[in-house]
């Protein structure tokens, strides 16, 4: 017959006496459990008993479990003890986890484990992880006190439980830096929003961030980077190894690129760009590192929508199809000549509301509104406030579009200035 299964905290079972069941000496006390994380859930290899400053590994049975749980102690059978070595599968549950930030994919934020669930039968689990105010109260032995009170006064005191489906270990090897030896899986990583994985990033400590890090694909990493606090970037991207900030940086926009690099350590950002994929990523965020801070040719984007006047409305609309979701200024379809002077702009909504078989050139207007590659913060600010554009045209000496200027990319930046503008209106 089956045995039933029991859920069980880790904390109910620490600190409890181990004797010699033949004997009836003292074992020291019960110290810790090890798992070994083979499957999708960790299976226990043991207790850990300690005597002193002797650690060894005690493979207790589902009996010996319920009578420690029953009795608040262990009967052990001596010739069971083995010396406590962890294979690179296991974890001592309570050195890893107890005390240790994580991350709650579920809940899109960083916790801290305060108790381990067990699940008790003819074999034994991790479970869960209790990030709730409950398992610390557990720990302390307050727990019943307290849900006692919670009781009294018309509430109930919940326990914060996460599957062990979403934490994993990470292994211990050096690129698993920081005390927290856990991260989520990739996938269940892209489920998140990048404001929110920007939010778990700004959390976690140096190594920590580098562990998540490491765990995202280059362009997830990117767009998580692009949310978080500036300085939290540099800090990430100059804590690994130049070919994967390389590869991270070439998937940011390429003035964020740029403003970053400009900011690294020389040597570090030379490391970087020598590690760029392609030439022409590398000479693009090359010449925007070039140009003065504080004008349009530092704040803008060279991602924009481009097209010959000799196209049509139709090419303009299948252009604006296969680019949107990459580029972030797909309001505008900029229209240039043969030379690539920048003739015109078109809407988006001036796009759809046009016959597709109609060439650009014969729809475009010809009244540009535009700013110099140094133009300075006052002039873009005025431009913004005087036309209610979202995204400005930057020019050359030659009308030859070089990028576009954001609203939105461009408030920090822009935010004194226009508030002396909104003052002085």
């Amino acid at each position: 017959m089956r045995q039933p299964e029991e859920l069980v905290f880790l904390s109910s079972m620490l600190g409890k006496p181990a004797y010699s069941g033949t004997l009836g000496t003292g074992m020291g006390r019960v110290w810790d459990a090890v798992a070994q994380v083979t499957e999708l859930f960790p299976e226990l290899r043991g207790l850990v008993l300690r005597n002193g400053g002797r650690l060894v590994l005690y493979p207790a049975s589902r009996s010996e479990y319920m009578e420690l749980l029953k009795k608040g102690r262990l009967s052990v059978e001596e010739h069971k003890i083995v010396p406590l070595a962890l294979s690179p599968d296991d974890i001592s549950i309570r050195d890893t986890l107890w005390d240790r930030q994580i991350v709650d994919v579920e809940g899109a934020k960083v916790v801290r484990v305060n108790d381990v669930q067990l699940l008790i039968g003819e074999r034994q689990w991790v479970v869960h992880v209790d990030v709730g105010f409950s398992g610390l109260l557990r720990r302390i032995g307050t727990e019943k006190t307290a849900r006692t009170l919670a009781k009294a006064m018309g509430r109930k005191l919940e326990d914060e439980l996460i599957s062990w489906k979403f934490v994993q270990p990470v292994s211990r090897s050096e690129d698993a830096p920081g005390p927290v030896r856990l991260k989520i899986g990739a996938q269940r990583l892209q489920e998140l929003h990048p404001g929110e994985l920007a939010d778990i990033l700004e959390e976690l400590d140096h190594g920590q961030r580098q562990v998540v890090v490491a765990s995202m694909d280059p362009e997830m990493a990117a767009e998580a980077l692009e949310e978080t606090d500036y300085e939290v970037q540099k800090a990430i991207l100059e804590g690994m190894p130049p070919e994967k900030a390389a590869e991270i940086i070439e998937e940011m926009e390429p003035s964020m690129a740029a403003d970053l690099l400009s900011d690294l350590d020389e040597t570090a950002s030379e490391q970087i760009i020598q590690n760029f994929e392609f030439e022409d990523e590398r000479a693009e965020v090359a010449e925007l590192m070039s140009y003065e801070e504080e004008t349009a040719g530092a704040l803008m984007t060279t991602d924009f929508l481009e097209i010959s006047e000799n196209e049509t409305v139709a090419d303009a609309l299948d252009l604006l199809r296969d680019n949107a979701e990459e580029i972030e200024a797909y309001y505008y379809v900029y229209v240039h000549d043969d030379d690539g002077k920048l003739l015109g702009v078109i809407s988006l909504r001036g796009l759809m509301l046009t016959d597709p078989a109609l060439q650009i050139g014969n729809i475009v207007s010809s009244r540009l509104i535009t700013v110099p590659l140094d133009a300075t913060l006052t002039d873009i600010a005025e431009t913004f406030l005087r036309y209610n554009f979202l995204f400005i045209p930057v020019v050359d000496e030659n009308g030859i579009q070089k990028g576009v200027v954001g609203f939105k990319d461009s408030l920090d930046e822009l935010m004194p200035t226009l508030w002396k503008a909104w003052k002085k209106d």
